[in-house]
């Protein structure tokens, strides 16, 4: 994360096209705004271009804009994303998932650099500065056919990849603390801290869903936390046994630790019930009150 830093740092003061890959939830979004308010279009539009919600019908007048009556809805004239721009900055997210004629329409504005609107005469200057976001197999896509290999060259021409959160274990209670304060500042109360079996577990989970996860994790735990978010208030998934892999955490959790978590997804499954718990624990009321008891969880 430090060089993926220090290339933000370096990409933001460059005018070059950027294509940002990582799996979905990574923080691409995020690194995609931190390249334009770090760099010399800070104070210029950042126009956000949602590949995914583009139809057929819409591409063209999306990102051409059109002219009064260049077809029938058209009853007044409409700028495209490129022309709203300006000089600022065009950021395509999930360019991937363009249909091919939609791509080959995006290879002419950033060869061109040049629009027109539909149903216009008037060829208008692009000076927006592009950067797109991918999914960590794009090479794949390209290879193929599913994405254009010329677009493909053009739109990374500088590259950068953002890892998974699974692979920066470090980064996932500053995020969790960071995802806390801002869940709770509508409210106007202090963040929960997080107990030290919770941060095990935070940290152990390999995080499917990356970033946005954790941030929806942690908004759920600050709905039910009061001062200190513990192990019941994580979902089950989070309090899972990892799978032991080459990619998974350095550190596999103890089997204490392991059998704290079991008992507070099970306590959490039954809704706090103890005697339902004890029973789907197969113990009695007594040895889960001894557990709890041992464990920290009264």
């Amino acid at each position: 994360m430090r060089a993926l830093a220090d290339q933000i740092r370096r990409f933001a003061r460059s005018d070059s096209n950027v294509l940002i890959a990582g799996e979905t939830g990574a923080g691409k979004n995020a690194v995609a705004r931190e390249l334009h308010a770090r760099g010399t279009r800070a104070k210029l539009p950042f126009v956000v271009i949602d590949c995914p919600s583009l139809s057929s019908s819409l591409i063209d007048s999306e990102l051409f804009g059109h002219e009064r009556g260049a077809f029938t809805d058209a009853v007044t004239a409409r700028a495209g994303r490129f022309e709203l721009a300006g000089s600022g900055t065009v950021y395509l997210d999930a360019v991937t998932e363009l249909p091919v004629d939609a791509q080959s329409k995006l290879l002419r504005i950033v060869e061109d650099k040049r629009i027109e609107r539909l149903g216009g005469q008037i060829s208008v200057a692009i000076g927006a500065r592009l950067i797109a976001s991918s999914s960590d197999d794009i090479e794949d896509a390209v290879r193929a056919g599913a994405f254009r290999h010329d677009l493909f060259h053009r739109l990374r021409v500088l590259p950068l990849l953002v890892p998974p959160l699974r692979d920066r274990a470090d980064d996932v209670m500053p995020l969790a603390r960071y995802f806390a304060t801002r869940a709770v500042a509508a409210i106007k109360r202090p963040a929960p801290a997080f107990s030290r079996d919770a941060s095990e577990a935070l940290r152990d989970y390999a995080w499917p869903g990356n970033v946005r996860e954790l941030r929806h994790v942690v908004e759920l735990a600050c709905q039910t936390a009061l001062h200190t978010v513990t192990l019941t208030d994580l979902p089950n998934e989070v309090l899972a046994t990892p799978e032991p892999t080459a990619k998974g955490p350095d550190r596999q959790p103890t089997l204490d630790e392991m059998e704290r978590r079991y008992v507070a997804a099970t306590l959490r499954a039954a809704g706090g019930n103890q005697t339902e718990a004890a029973a789907r624990l197969g113990i009695s009321r007594k040895a889960l009150w001894e557990k709890r008891k041992r464990y920290g969880m009264d």
